[in-house]
């Protein structure tokens, strides 16, 4: 039966139409880029007041010194803590900064000290012993604290590093021993041969972008997906496909429902970078930043490949199985596959180039956000023939897996009972 493009395009519409009607997806459309700025908001705001704290609470360092380095030691130690950044007059970003102070209070005894710990005078005692400075073993004695901040344990080694060298140096080499690298301007090489300074905001820029592009294209992709894992799943539970296979062809519906939930994923994705642009543009000016505009085409090619590998997965997912818990027991697999590079983001950012990162961008399953990744790396410059294979497999995968659903949705739309084994699948995939 040769395809009709009307009833393939009355079945988009269709799809399409009953999809941005349900009031799920209004929730998909505004809770998922809400819930995601919440969760980094309270993320980066939960790892800055750790650090808060932990400098607050060292307001007393008790200090029990064997080795008679630090006899002439001061006795207090002021701790800068660099916090939110904001934007100056020259379009660049600077950090504020908030000072502790901490005094340091010298002990004769070990226990006076660990009594004064232990009843919550003091929050610290450390301990120097005599040979310190030959082998540089101490002891430090705390109540129980957070284990994901040591801005407590920097604050007493600068003090450490500043008095050990103070009795032979002047005061400005103490105090530039301490903190050697506090001022440093790092030029890193760009992707055009020239060196650019690195600040805290490119840091934040460098690492936010391509994480960003990578995010935006996986939620994408797996949204239409999931759309189509849902619709195929209750339509097929609730008996609406036998109505339907009476009017249209399996591959009819199979491509009409790729199309118009391919449409809902775009629609989303559209709505949430204009949403985006429209409420960080001015941060985002000032932010050194830049976009190629090649890299939207290549963005929008991942996405219509990587979403034809999933989606037709999904959709074979979908007539296979009896109901919607059956579905998505299946396609968490797939998921997982999408979004696995960024269990792996730190080592792909930091070698963009290197065989892990090269390897995943050609691998189907996560071609698409991990080529995302290198491609907003400023560190990274991909040959364009990396791109081009990439985005071939990608798209030869997405046909493959197009034409093998498509036998599997023929056969398995209309059976009802026990799931498929494995075997059958693979004899419907040859013989359908």
């Amino acid at each position: 039966m040769n395809a009709s493009w009307q009833r393939i395009l009355t079945v988009a519409r269709r799809e399409f139409l009953t999809t941005v009607k349900r009031r799920a997806f209004l929730l998909t459309l505004i809770g998922t880029p809400a819930y995601f700025a919440f969760v980094t908001f309270l993320s980066a705001s939960a790892s800055l007041q750790e650090k808060k704290d932990a400098l607050k609470d060292l307001d007393v360092l008790a200090v029990i010194d064997s080795s008679g380095a630090f006899a002439n030691a001061s006795r207090e130690i002021r701790t800068t803590l660099k916090t939110d950044l904001t934007f100056s007059r020259r379009s660049t970003m600077k950090p504020d900064s908030i000072s502790f102070r901490t005094e340091v209070r010298f002990y004769s005894s070990l226990d006076s000290a660990l009594a004064d710990v232990r009843s919550g005078k003091i929050p610290q005692a450390l301990v120097i012993p005599a040979d310190y400075v030959e082998t540089g073993r101490m002891r430090r004695y705390t109540r129980p604290g957070s284990p994901f901040t040591s801005g407590d344990r920097r604050a007493i080694g600068g003090w450490l590093a500043r008095n050990l060298v103070a009795g032979h140096v002047g005061d400005d080499v103490a105090a530039r021993a301490a903190r050697p690298s506090e001022e440093e301007q790092l030029f890193t090489l760009d992707r055009s041969g020239r060196f650019e300074i690195k600040d805290d905001s490119r840091e934040i820029a460098d690492f936010l972008v391509p994480m960003f592009f990578s995010m935006l294209l996986g939620l994408s992709i797996m949204i239409g997906g999931q759309y189509l894992l849902q619709g195929v799943a209750e339509e097929k539970e609730s008996r609406i496909l036998e109505s339907l296979m009476c009017q249209v062809s399996a591959e009819e519906l199979m491509t009409g429902k790729l199309m118009g939930l391919g449409a809902v994923g775009l629609m989303t994705v559209g709505i949430w970078v204009t949403a985006g642009l429209l409420a960080s543009g001015p941060a985002l000016s000032m932010m050194p930043i830049s976009a190629q505009p090649s890299v939207l085409a290549v963005a929008t090619l991942y996405f219509l490949f990587g979403y034809l590998f999933f989606g037709s997965i999904m959709t074979g997912i979908g007539a296979i199985t009896n109901n919607m818990r059956e579905a998505q027991q299946f396609a968490v697999w797939f998921t997982l596959a999408n979004f696995a590079p960024f269990i792996l983001i730190t080592s792909i950012l930091s070698h963009p180039d290197g065989p892990l990162a090269f390897w995943l961008s050609l691998f189907p399953p996560t071609a698409s956000t991990t080529m995302m990744m290198r491609l907003g790396a400023s560190n990274s410059a991909v040959p364009a023939w990396q791109v081009a294979l990439s985005l071939v497999l990608l798209g030869a995968s997405g046909l493959l897996a197009l034409r093998t659903s498509a036998r599997i949705f023929r056969v398995g739309l209309l059976m009802y009972g026990k799931p498929p084994t494995l075997p059958e699948i693979l004899r419907w995939a040859r013989r359908a």
